[in-house]
Order: C-alpha cells, then structure tokens, then sequence
C-alpha cells in the first residue's frame, strides 16, 4: 500500500528525471502521469537497490521490516529534492514553486511508515496527525466515532490528515519532516535530518504553503504537539 498527499515540485521536469532513474520494470508498471504514481516507482526502485527486490516471495510473505521502508522512504525524498534543485534555471517559470509537499504512507502488510514534510525551512507541511488506543467505537450518533483508552497499550492506531473525531486532545500532531513508524502496535517517531530540518523547538514555520494546496486541516477543536512531556506519554520512540 502507497499513498501520497501534497505535491512534488517542478513536476514537468522532475517527472522526466524519475523515468530516467528507475528500473525498465518499474517504468513500465506506471500507468499515468502523476507525481504519486511516480513516487511510488521511485520508491520500489529505491528499495530494490538496497537489495531489497519488491517482487521477492521473501518479502511478500514477511515484509520488508519497517527500518528498511523508512530507509527506502527517505532515500526516495533524497531523490526527488535531489531532481528539483537540478532543474536548470532556464527551464523554471516565474511562477514555478521549488517547495514540495511530501506526505507519503507505505506499509508491507506488517510495518507502516508515514511522513510528514516539506522541503522548506520556513513553511508547515501538509498537516497529520494519529491517535492509538484499545478500540474504535461507533459513537452517539450516526457515522461518529471515538477512540477508547482502557489501559496503556494501543492496539489500535490511526494515522490521518485531519482528526477524525471531535475529542480532539485524543489527536497528536506529527511534527513537521519527520516520520512516523507502526510496527507492533508501536508508534516510533523519527525526525528526517536535511537541509530542510530545523533543531530548534522554539523554531517556527508559517502554514500559509499547505493551506494555499488545501493540506491543512481545518476541524475545530486542540490537538496535542509533541512535547518531551506527551512524547513520553504518547510515543514509544
């Protein structure tokens, strides 16, 4: 499974530079011309040259383990921020935007590995967030629905743009350009450290980018940031 929310940047240029870089049988399996489409091979291709071959029996049956997705999945922002600063000044529009908006999920059956990120030090990245707990029940009315929290252990994890009830302190925000990876009913989370990753917690980015895209949710209610306090609390790192 591979999703993709966002955008990637100087995509009539990058799009020839993805085709060129992978594979004969992953350029062949793409069947349209979207950046998701393309990600997605470009991410099997990054996976097979860790000597991971995505057609394996092996890996079918067992999964890849969610470090070598997360591996895979960073190398593939590597490329694809790699291919956008390539691209020839000449060739770039006064209206082309180098910012790309790089909310992926992949899971292998076993391990799920989401991220959160823009190639950019200044803006937000398209917003997501997740909620665990030990069941998802129906609510009061009608398609509502609630998280419940019997003890400590999270047996169920979700991961979504926008929080999908309205108890909204049961909804933890995802930090800007990091993952977050499900493994076991374990949430870890990972900061991706670039040129584009600030280590400052004071440090402040500007959501204007995301919500021009419409990528930023805009449900009423708080939600939790992760702190060191709820971190502990929420996130076995």
């Amino acid at each position: 499974m591979f999703m993709h929310n966002g955008n990637i940047a100087c995509w009539r240029h990058v799009k020839r530079e993805i085709a060129l870089s992978v594979g004969r049988k992953w350029f062949v399996g793409v069947q349209g011309n979207t950046d998701s489409e393309w990600a997605f091979a470009l991410f099997l291709d990054c996976l097979e040259k860790a000597g991971f071959d995505p057609d394996s029996e092996e890996f079918t049956v067992n999964g890849f383990g969610h470090t070598v997705l997360r591996k895979a999945m960073l190398q593939t922002i590597k490329l694809i921020n790699g291919f956008v600063d390539a691209t020839p000044s000449e060739l770039r529009d006064e209206m082309m935007d180098k910012r790309s908006l790089l909310n992926f999920a992949v899971s292998d059956g076993h391990s799920v590995v989401c991220t959160k990120y823009v190639s950019s030090t200044t803006d937000e990245a398209a917003s997501l967030y997740f909620s665990s707990g030990t069941s998802w029940k129906q609510g009061e009315g009608p398609g509502q629905y609630k998280m419940e929290r019997r003890d400590k252990g999270a047996d169920i994890v979700l991961v979504a743009s926008e929080p999908l009830t309205f108890e909204r302190d049961n909804w933890v925000t995802v930090p800007t350009n990091s993952t977050i990876t499900i493994h076991k009913q374990t949430v870890m989370i990972h900061p991706i450290i670039d040129q584009y990753y600030n280590h400052s917690p004071s440090h402040t980015r500007s959501s204007g980018f995301a919500v021009s895209k419409g990528l930023v949710s805009n449900a009423p209610g708080a939600t939790q940031a992760i702190t060191p306090g709820n971190l502990r609390n929420a996130v076995a790192a």
